[in-house]
């Protein structure tokens, strides 16, 4: 693992959410180049054991959990060993979520409630458990991955978009509430990125027509994500508090078309 400028992160543990996946590898990998302990939670085992292993490939120091987001006990459970094994946590990285597409007079109640429990509701449960043991040290950062989705309308979108605003609006409010107990909640909210999951559910045509649009023009990749993520996490956001940084090479100022 080459040597991160400074180490900024030696000696602190982070938990990341979701860290199975494209964006929630590339923040464990970057967090652990960065020094930091990385636990990497996901309801796929498999691809979280990966993770870890990845990590620790690299030289970096991880451990792996599976952990259902949505489910208080899991949580709970996983959060309460990290902080017992490691003496604290210092990050939070909530990153686990999943979109599904349907039209608004189509979306069903199942779809609905299992979006937006998985990308808010799993938000606070993690984001309430982790933040009593930042209580407990005195200290700590939160970072929630929000979506440009909360930003803009756009078709068959409705139950994604709004669980990411939500993410938005619950991250003001813990960055104000939590402060005073010092620790800082701040959002990314990323643009079309090349993962996995945006190959599922982003057409040739509405790839193309953000391409078109993204004055950078190229889809930002995981490492673009995690490298934003990082920088809220670390010392030198000390005074970045309830903010959302956009992360998307410029698409939304430009003016998305679908």
């Amino acid at each position: 693992m080459s040597q991160s400028l400074l180490q900024r992160l030696e000696g602190q543990v982070a938990i990341v959410t979701g860290g199975g996946g494209g964006i929630g590898g590339a923040t464990s990998r970057r967090l652990a180049a960065d020094g930091a302990f990385v636990a990497v939670f996901d309801i796929n085992e498999a691809a979280a054991n990966a993770v870890a292993d990845s990590v620790r490939a690299a030289g970096g120091r991880a451990s792996s959990w599976r952990v259902d987001v949505t489910d208080r006990n899991s949580v709970s459970a996983a959060v309460a060993a990290v902080e017992s094994e490691c003496g604290g946590i210092d990050i939070l990285v909530n990153n686990a979520g999943l979109a599904r597409q349907a039209s608004f007079l189509e979306l069903k109640d199942e779809d609905w409630n299992f979006i937006l429990n998985l990308n808010l509701t799993g938000y606070f449960i993690v984001g309430q458990e982790v933040a009593r043991a930042m209580v407990r040290k005195g200290a700590g950062r939160i970072v929630n991955v929000s979506s440009l989705a909360a930003h803009y309308a756009a078709g068959k979108q409705a139950v994604y978009a709004a669980a990411k605003g939500g993410v938005i609006a619950l991250t003001q409010v813990m960055a104000f509430e939590l402060a005073p107990l010092g620790i800082s909640v701040n959002a990314i909210s990323p643009g079309p990125v090349a993962t996995e999951m945006s190959a599922r559910n982003m057409s040739a045509h509405s790839r193309q027509a953000r391409l078109d649009r993204i004055p950078q023009g190229r889809l930002g990749t995981p490492e673009d994500m995690a490298n934003a993520i990082a920088f809220l996490a670390s010392p030198d956001a000390a005074y970045v508090n309830g903010t959302t940084l956009i992360v998307d090479g410029g698409l939304l100022r430009a003016g998305i078309r679908e």
